[in-house]
């Protein structure tokens, strides 16, 4: 699943970056522009709950992480609105150790998240904006010494971003956003216009 999603990422970012780099924009955002964005959360904050949650004399748990890797359309709805959806990825994974156990623990997070900015100043090359989303969450647990699975149900999640993109080029941004983006407090990562 992760590797489908990734290759998915990786193919449509290359398509809108051929498609936007023959559109040429005077404003860094405005009514009627969609924009395709991949970003990597930086600060997982399931690593570091498990990492302390574990944690005793004698013991050995070394937590790794993947993402959380976010997907991130949005349409220009008006020069100052902007709305779209936002897929995540993360996957944190527990190695433990100690009084003669061992086990992994892992826990897999896809969201699917409808999301809207507020989008502040008006410049050709930086687009300041504050947001919020709202969509469904799915959480796996598994253990490697268990059989059974852990299926958490769906539910509501949320994001809160305060973020801002740079054009390098007409099409072509740098993006970074802070708040509670994914399962990150922190989100960097390249956006196109198109």
């Amino acid at each position: 699943m992760k590797k489908i999603f990734l290759c998915v990422l990786f193919f449509c970012t290359v398509f809108c970056l051929q498609a936007a780099a023959q559109k040429q924009e005077q404003l860094a955002y405005k009514k009627g522009n969609s924009i395709l964005g991949v970003g990597y959360g930086i600060g997982n904050i399931w690593k570091t709950f498990l990492k302390e949650a574990i944690s005793f004399p004698g013991i050995t748990y070394k937590v790794t992480t993947t993402g959380p890797v976010t997907l991130i359309y949005e349409y220009g709805f008006s020069n100052r609105i902007s709305g779209g959806v936002a897929l995540a990825y993360s996957q944190v994974k527990g190695k433990y150790s100690g009084y003669g156990d061992e086990f992994i623990d892992k826990l897999t997070i896809f969201s699917a998240l409808a999301r809207a900015n507020y989008h502040f100043g008006k410049w050709n090359k930086f687009d300041p904006y504050a947001g919020a989303g709202v969509g469904y969450v799915h959480s796996k647990y598994s253990n490697d010494q268990s059989a059974t699975r852990n299926k958490v149900p769906g539910t509501l999640g949320y994001s809160g971003q305060l973020g801002a993109r740079y054009y390098f080029s007409p099409a072509v941004a740098g993006m970074a956003e802070a708040g509670y983006v994914g399962g990150s407090f922190v989100q960097l990562g390249l956006s196109v216009k198109f």
